[in-house]
Parts: C-alpha cells; sequence; structure tokens
C-alpha cells in the first residue's frame, strides 16, 4: 500500500491533453501513436494499464463499445485488486474469535482441576488472539476504506478520459 501510495499522482489537465490527442490520432488513422500517447499519460498501475488497453482498442472498430469494455475491465481489475483487504478485514476478527474460544475449553478444564497456572497461560493466548485478530480486521479495513477511494477515483479519470475520447471521435460523424 505505501509503494502504492508514493506511485499515485494526479494530473488531470495532463490526461485531457493526453486522451484528446490519442482521439485526434485515431480520428485521422494514426491508431498506434494514438495508443502510444496513451501509454505515455505517468499514473498508477491500475489506471495505466486501462490506458494501454484503450489504446489498442482505438485500432478496432467499433471503438466506443470496446472503450466501454476497457471501463468495465477495469472496474473489475481495481474490485480484484481490493479483495486482499477485504477478506482480511472479515477473516482476522474471525480467527481473533477463533484463536480465543479454541484454548479456553483447557482453560476451564484447568480451573476446575485447579490448575491456575494451566489457566492463566490458556487465557493469555485467548486474550492475545483476541487483539492480533482485530489489530489484522482494523488495518485490513483501513486499507480497503483508502483503497476503495483511490480506485474510484481512477475510475472516475478512465470514464473521463473515455468521455473526452468519445466526443473527439465523434466530432466527424
Amino acid at each position: 500500500m505505501i509503494n502504492e501510495y508514493t506511485s499515485r499522482r494526479r494530473m488531470l489537465g495532463e490526461l485531457e491533453d493526453v486522451s484528446s490527442k490519442a482521439a485526434e490520432m485515431a480520428r485521422e488513422g494514426r491508431a498506434k501513436d494514438a495508443g502510444l500517447a496513451l501509454e505515455s499519460y505517468k499514473s498508477p498501475y491500475q489506471v495505466s494499464t486501462a490506458l494501454k488497453e484503450m489504446g489498442r482498442s482505438l485500432e478496432k472498430r467499433p471503438v466506443e463499445t470496446r472503450l466501454e469494455k476497457n471501463l468495465q475491465d477495469a472496474e473489475l481489475r481495481m474490485a480484484k485488486a481490493l479483495e486482499p483487504a477485504r477478506i482480511g478485514a472479515k477473516v482476522g476478527p474471525i480467527l481473533g474469535l477463533m484463536g480465543t474460544l479454541i484454548p479456553m475449553g483447557p482453560a476451564l478444564i484447568g480451573l476446575s482441576q485447579g490448575d491456575i497456572k494451566s489457566m492463566a497461560d490458556n487465557l493469555v493466548i485467548a486474550f492475545a488472539t483476541t487483539v492480533i485478530g482485530l489489530v489484522v480486521g482494523g488495518i485490513c479495513y483501513s486499507a480497503l476504506v483508502v483503497k476503495s477511494r483511490w480506485y474510484r477515483q481512477d475510475l472516475s479519470d478512465l470514464e473521463y478520459a473515455v468521455d473526452i475520447m468519445r466526443s473527439r471521435i465523434d466530432e466527424t460523424k
């Protein structure tokens, strides 16, 4: 997440320029150059991957349908990238609860047999796993919230770029 944070940069004006230039080149029949123009935009991984695919889409017809498909694919890639954090946010506390309940059996047996040392050891394990599970869940949830916001913004930028390209390509019709 730190790596992604440090590599994030958003230059909306530059994205507008690149999208307009790519659409002009595609309209002139220079689809390969348009694809290279889109690839030149330095952006987060998810956005640059989508822009590369959009650049390839400008070479084939129907362009609008392919651009829409690229947006949908980008959205699916972003959802997939969020899955580990989503799973960690849910599974961390579940495992913490399991780690709490499992040592409680031996702790209760130790209590019934008067073995306070055994009971105390098992309770320490039980409470430690609870805390660890909650910490894991909290960290994953925080990462999920932040990355979701980043990806929503990226998707919004991609939709904006597609709208610019569509309007420029449609100017000839």
